[in-house]
C-alpha cells in the first residue's frame, strides 16, 4: 500500500506562494479551489476544475485538453494517477467523496458520488460508473461501460462479483471525508509547513487524533 513508504508531500492552496505546473491550454486554464491541497510535483493541464476540499497527491498528471475535467469535493486523488481527455467525447467527472487511488489511468468517464478506484485500474473513454462503486485492483473498464450503483467490480474487463449495502457506501464517504480533514489537521499544527516527511504511522495519528 502506498501509505508503507515513505513521501514528501507539499500541501497548498492556490493563494500559496509555492509554484505548482498549472498549465494553460488552448485558452483554458485550471480553476483550483483556495480550499483544495495540491502538491506541487503534480501537474495540471487545461479546461480542469478542482473543488473544495479535494487532495491531489505527489506525482499525478491531469490534463484536460481535448474536453474538461471536474474533480467533486471531497475527492482524493493519490499519487500516480493519470487523467487523460484525449478526444472532445471523453471528458471526466469525478463526484464528490471519490477515492482514486495509486497508478490509475483515466481516459474519460462520468462517476457519481462515494466511488472508489483500486490502484492501477484503467478507465477507457464514456464509461459511467454509479454511485458507492468498488473498482478492485488491476482492473479494466471498457469504453461505454455503465456500471450500476453499489457494485463492487473486478477483472479485465470488470464483471461484478458482489453489490453493497447503503451503509458500506456511508463507509466510503466518511473515508474520503477523513483523507481531506486530515490534511486540514496536518496544516492546524505544522501551519508553516510547505514540504514534510510523513510516514504511515504520522499519516494514522494524526487521522484519528481528535480535536483539542
Amino acid at each position: 500500500m502506498i501509505l508503507e513508504k515513505f513521501y514528501i508531500f507539499n500541501l497548498l492552496s492556490i493563494n500559496s506562494e509555492i509554484k505548482m505546473p498549472i498549465i494553460e491550454y488552448n485558452g483554458k486554464k485550471p480553476e483550483i479551489s483556495s480550499k483544495s491541497y495540491v502538491s506541487p510535483q503534480s501537474t495540471i493541464i487545461g479546461d480542469v476544475k478542482i473543488s473544495d476540499n479535494v487532495i491531489i497527491w505527489p506525482g499525478s498528471i491531469i490534463r484536460a485538453e481535448n474536453s474538461p475535467i471536474v474533480i467533486g469535493e471531497y475527492s482524493t486523488i493519490f499519487d500516480g494517477v493519470m487523467m487523460l481527455t484525449r478526444s472532445q467525447r471523453s471528458s471526466i467527472n469525478i463526484g464528490r467523496y471519490c477515492i482514486i487511488e495509486s497508478g490509475v489511468a483515466l481516459l474519460g468517464c462520468f462517476m457519481e458520488d462515494y466511488v472508489q478506484v483500486k490502484e492501477c485500474t484503467l478507465i477507457f473513454e464514456e464509461a459511467s460508473i454509479g454511485e458507492g462503486v468498488i473498482i478492485l485492483n488491476g482492473s479494466q473498464i471498457p469504453p461505454g461501460l455503465t456500471i450500476p450503483a453499489r457494485t463492487v467490480m473486478r477483472g479485465n474487463p470488470v464483471e461484478s462479483i458482489r453489490e453493497q449495502t447503503r451503509n458500506d457506501v456511508l463507509k466510503q464517504k466518511e473515508r474520503a471525508e477523513n483523507y481531506s480533514q486530515l490534511f486540514v489537521k496536518i496544516i492546524n499544527q505544522l501551519p508553516n509547513a510547505q514540504g514534510y516527511l510523513l510516514t504511515l504511522n504520522d499519516f494514522l495519528k494524526l487521522l484519528i487524533k481528535k480535536d483539542e
